[in-house]
């Protein structure tokens, strides 16, 4: 994973949809890069931003994760995830399904019309 640069920021993840709307919006057009990583048990998540040059490709996967889709996660794999990039409507569904099988996740981001477009760069497996 890159070296960070930027200034710790703890949050709930309940509220990484708000916060990242923010980040991107003070980007204006180029898209921001992040570490975030769990903070404790209780859903609280450590965001940092990062200096890159890397962008996003074009293309990617969706990923919308219902209730109901809950039921079937055993057969997800989770390093589809982390080979393209990922479009979905709530980047809170994402960060929470990926933070399940990583203690933190470096990426870049940006918003392309109606979905937040995510492309991981790297993350560490240790729970």
């Amino acid at each position: 994973m890159s070296a960070e640069s930027g200034e710790k920021r703890k949050i709930h993840l309940s509220e990484l949809d708000e916060y990242l709307a923010s980040r991107v919006l003070d980007q204006e057009s180029s898209p921001v890069c992040l570490s975030v990583s769990k903070d404790d048990s209780q859903g609280n998540v450590s965001i940092t931003e990062i200096q890159t040059e890397d962008k996003i490709e074009e293309g990617g996967i969706d990923f919308e994760l219902s209730p109901s889709e809950y039921q079937t996660l055993d057969s997800v794999n989770v390093s589809d995830f982390t080979k393209s990039t990922v479009y979905t409507s709530s980047a809170y569904e994402f960060f929470d399904f990926i933070l399940m099988y990583f203690s933190d996740v470096e990426f870049l981001l940006d918003f392309n019309g109606s979905s937040w477009r995510i492309k991981i760069l790297g993350f560490n497996e240790g729970l």
